[in-house]
């Protein structure tokens, strides 16, 4: 699985395998591009940085906070329950 580099947008296939990068600041040709591709029929998993990682990355968080943050957010997700969201499904944006 290719490495997740912060302030990137990854567009992945389904091995985790490296199809594209863009800068947050792209992120339209970023959307665009993984839309040609499914239209192609590859399909295409976005992984980028949520709102709170990408604060805590702006003020120099390290790679061990980024990981706490995410740590937390995932909990803090699951005590909701099914009622409030689908456990089950993963989303590749955090």
């Amino acid at each position: 699985m290719s490495e997740y580099k912060s302030h990137t947008i990854l567009l992945l296939d389904e091995q985790g395998q490296e199809l594209a990068s863009y800068p947050l600041s792209k992120r339209e040709e970023a959307f665009a591009y993984a839309e040609k591709l499914e239209e192609m029929g590859i399909d295409v998993h976005l992984k980028e940085p949520s709102l709170p990682e990408s604060l805590i990355l702006s003020l120099g968080a390290s790679k061990e906070d980024t990981e706490h943050l995410k740590k937390e957010i995932d909990q803090e997700i699951d005590d909701h329950g099914p009622q409030y969201c689908d456990a089950t499904s993963q989303s590749n944006l955090h």
